[in-house]
């Protein structure tokens, strides 16, 4: 089958596998040359130490194949990194599913506790009662202005949504001025 053949480099090498020369891993990827390229790249280093300069392919190729082992060992460092931690995870997520932290005390529970009052006790239930009924149905509470006069405020929290209607003075956000207000600069 021809269409079926296998894509070649220059001179019939095999392509890279990714265009950066880099496996999916991140290790260095060359081309290894076929026979005829290593022997044409001994007879050229050969030439050239002759004719006094030094040799290319060789030492080349040594520094290929030191990257690709040096990028091997690095990636099989990592996946032996990862499956160790892996490994601490799983073991430490497995501890704390058979040995559960105790639920720590609120702080009412610590208050009544540094009383000497013990959380179990009938005093302890009547004083949780007490707390429960104070919390579902707050008392409003005096604040003092300052100047002899105050205002009752509810404890209860706010809702948080805002008003419907404009409240006192306030006008909504439309932009212009207020109606019957005057106008001591120019609107453009």
């Amino acid at each position: 089958m021809m269409g079926m053949q296998r894509k070649r480099g220059l001179f019939g090498a095999p392509l890279m596998a990714e265009p950066n020369g880099m496996t999916p891993e991140g290790i260095p990827q060359f081309a290894k040359p076929n026979t005829l390229q290593t022997i044409a790249g001994v007879i050229g280093d050969t030439l050239s130490t002759i004719g006094g300069g030094q040799a290319s392919f060789l030492p080349g190729l040594a520094a290929q194949r030191q990257m690709q082992a040096q990028g091997m060992m690095q990636a099989r460092q990592a996946e032996a990194k990862r499956a160790a931690e892996f490994t601490d995870f799983t073991q430490r997520h497995d501890y704390e599913v058979a040995h559960p932290k105790a639920q720590a005390d609120d702080v009412f529970t610590r208050t009544l506790q540094a009383a000497g009052i013990d959380p179990t006790s009938q005093q302890a239930m009547r004083l949780y009662r007490q707390r429960a009924d104070t919390l579902a149905n707050p008392t409003p509470q005096w604040v003092p202005d300052g100047y002899g006069s105050g205002h009752y405020v509810s404890p209860v929290a706010p809702s948080g949504a805002p008003p419907q209607a404009p409240v006192g003075k306030l006008t909504p956000m439309q932009g212009g001025a207020t109606p019957g207000g005057s106008r001591s600069f120019p609107i453009r």
